[in-house]
């Protein structure tokens, strides 16, 4: 970067001078203010960890640690059944083709005899005999191969080869059976859903091998797939991860170097201990408030259900922290947090360009010209706008801390992707969060990037289509029927939370419909308040709003110390555009309630959870 010419003469100009000389006592003034001392330098000590309140809510994992000191772990290592299980999950993590050929050998089989002569399953068929022909592990051939190689490279990853010698004998004799039991489920439960059942049973088996692996899983498919299946996959991890814990099974090193037939076997076993600490702490409280909340409802079943998820999702932050164990997990998570906004960044702006499924009840037409947003895989574009936020900003630090050509222009392309899929969303409340965040960001990271920054601002009327304009510029136009609906719905809904402020009003749109009605003054439908700090008063009452407040101000201050401790380097970086990204999602949190969509709850808290450890892990060196 010190070499291109732009930048040369960019820095030896009077306007970058000038620029360094108010940041110089910006700097100054911000550094020696109380705020920042409070809010963001000295980390109060309130010791919650080892707190009586702390002590209480650690019981249950106390419980847990001696129940697996007292469990007869060996029953478990010594399973028949067990070792023939793994072996099997490390055949299929070396994709091996014998047996997925012998698999799918017997499935086609089956549909043919079952369902008539198709191409397909003739197709289908000829394909398995090659693959049984091949007795090859495809993972090695993607190792070897040019192209994956450099995907791999751009996108900053590693190839990783489980250490272990496929026996072929054992792979059909996998295959074969692993498809006996399809065909026998498929008689049963009909062919797709006895499918999905072996493709379920071994991704869950997986997942129990090593919960990391589900994690990984979860981080790429959270904002992809339907809530319905990433619930259960954030179950399956939270399961697995509590049997590792409590059954000490092996880690993620290889458990067999030779065949089974030969019985030598190469365990490792880990002792794990359960890890809680201030942010858990934290929202463990919050947690306990929703649950009353929920007691003293209107709808006490609706809400009881919602409390149910918000403890799986919420509570995901405990198991994440128990996973991200080192430095390399987390910064592999936090590259397919960004990698999966490429999907999703992808087919929205494939959505907006060909109107795929495109709805335009979110446009007001008597005010703009718009005819489309996209949303993607979120079901609405202020939503899709806030994940956007967070994904755009973890994509700016994984940009700014690649070292190889390659990857910058990588990550550069996938920055570029996001920002023009959050510009066809049309979110106003999001365009202003992100430009909040990076106004935060440039400030702390670089403040001379302020006079690039001024210049962009300048030049953006100029640049920037029509349509996007007037769409920004309309922030506050009363005469446009969603600015003018959120007043009204704001002043009801801050009478409703100010009538349950001790105990809460419940979760979920049912209680909030339930009493809307008898709060508004318009008549208008609302289902929510359209504010996430109004909708978090309104369900967790008084106490539940300022332990949220409580906690995003712990997070807030873990993730500042760990900037101002490492700066500019790799985890300094992240840590600050996390917290700009927290920040940004935030600004549009005051228009628009996202935690209604539950899977945005779990990203959240995925989001969090992924800046608190990384930078709880430079507070340790």
């Amino acid at each position: 970067m010190e070499n291109n010419f732009f930048v040369k003469q960019f820095n030896a100009s009077k306007l970058s001078k000038y620029i360094e000389k108010i940041c110089r006592a910006f700097s100054h003034i911000w550094v020696s203010s109380t705020f920042n001392s409070i809010i963001f330098i000295t980390l109060l000590k309130l010791d919650i960890e080892n707190s009586i309140i702390g002590t209480i809510f650690r019981f249950p994992f106390v419980i847990l640690e001696n129940f697996s000191q007292r469990i007869n772990q060996k029953i478990v290592h010594q399973s028949i059944i067990l070792p023939y299980i793994k072996e099997y999950l490390y055949i299929i993590m070396r994709i091996n083709s014998s047996l997925i050929g012998s698999f799918l050998l017997i499935v086609s089989f089956y549909v043919l005899a079952t369902s008539g002569i198709n191409i397909y399953c003739l197709l289908i068929l000829l394909i398995s005999i090659g693959l049984i022909l091949a007795k090859i592990d495809i993972i090695e051939l993607i190792a070897q191969s040019s192209i994956f190689k450099l995907l791999f490279k751009m996108a900053d990853f590693e190839i990783v080869q489980i250490d272990y010698k496929t026996n072929n004998k054992h792979a059909l004799t996998y295959g074969f059976s692993i498809g006996t039991i399809c065909i026998i489920l498929m008689a049963f439960v009909g062919n797709l859903l006895g499918l999905a059942m072996i493709i379920g049973f071994t991704i869950a088996s997986v997942v129990f091998l090593n919960p990391v692996y589900g994690l990984y899983l979860l981080v790429l498919s959270a904002p992809i797939f339907e809530t319905k299946l990433i619930l259960g996959l954030t179950i399956l991890i939270i399961l697995s991860t509590i049997a590792r814990n409590v059954l000490t099974l092996p880690s993620n090193t290889m458990l067999f170097k030779s065949n089974i037939s030969e019985g030598t076997k190469r365990e490792y076993s880990i002792k794990y201990h359960w890890k809680l600490d201030d942010i858990g702490i934290i929202l463990i409280g919050l947690l306990i408030m929703y649950f009353l909340s929920s007691i003293f409802s209107f709808k006490k079943v609706e809400s009881l259900t919602i409390w149910v998820i918000y403890v799986i999702f919420i509570g995901f932050y405990i198991i994440g922290i128990q996973l991200l164990e080192n430095r390399a997990i987390i910064l592999r998570c936090i590259k397919l947090f960004v990698i999966s906004g490429v999907f999703v960044s992808f087919y929205g702006l494939l959505q907006y360009q060909f109107g795929w499924g495109i709805m335009q009840n979110w446009i007001d037409p008597s005010v703009f010209a718009i005819t489309d947003r996209a949303y993607s895989t979120l079901e609405n574009p202020n939503i899709l706008g806030v994940y956007l936020i967070l994904s755009f900003m973890m994509a700016i630090g994984v940009l700014l801390t690649r070292k190889t050509k390659i990857t910058l222009l990588f990550y550069t392309g996938i920055v570029a992707l996001m920002a023009l899929c959050l510009g066809a969303t049309y979110s106003r409340g999001c365009w202003l969060g992100l430009l909040i965040a990076l106004a935060i960001f440039i400030t702390f990271y670089n403040g001379k990037l302020w006079g690039l920054a001024i210049i962009a601002l300048l030049l953006a009327p100029f640049i920037l289509p029509d349509n996007i304009l007037i769409r920004f510029l309309s922030i506050g136009n009363m005469d446009d029927t969603s600015t003018a609906i959120r007043v009204k719905i704001w002043l009801s809904s801050l009478e409703m939370g100010s009538d349950f402020a001790l105990t809460g009003a419940g979760l979920g749109t049912a209680s909030y419909g339930y009493l809307y009605p008898f709060y508004t003054y318009y008549y208008i439908p609302a289902q929510h308040s359209h504010n996430a700090f109004f909708q978090i008063f309104i369900e967790g009452g008084i106490i539940g709003f300022i332990l949220f407040i409580f906690t995003i101000w712990r997070v807030i201050k873990h993730l500042a110390l760990c900037f101002n401790k490492e700066k500019l380097s790799e985890s300094g970086v992240i840590a600050l555009t996390i917290m700009c990204g927290i920040i940004g999602f935030l600004v549009q949190c005051m228009f628009d309630y996202p935690f209604y969509n539950y899977r945005i709850v779990l990203i959240f808290w995925l989001f969090i959870t992924l800046g608190v450890t990384l930078a709880k892990r430079s507070e340790l060196y």
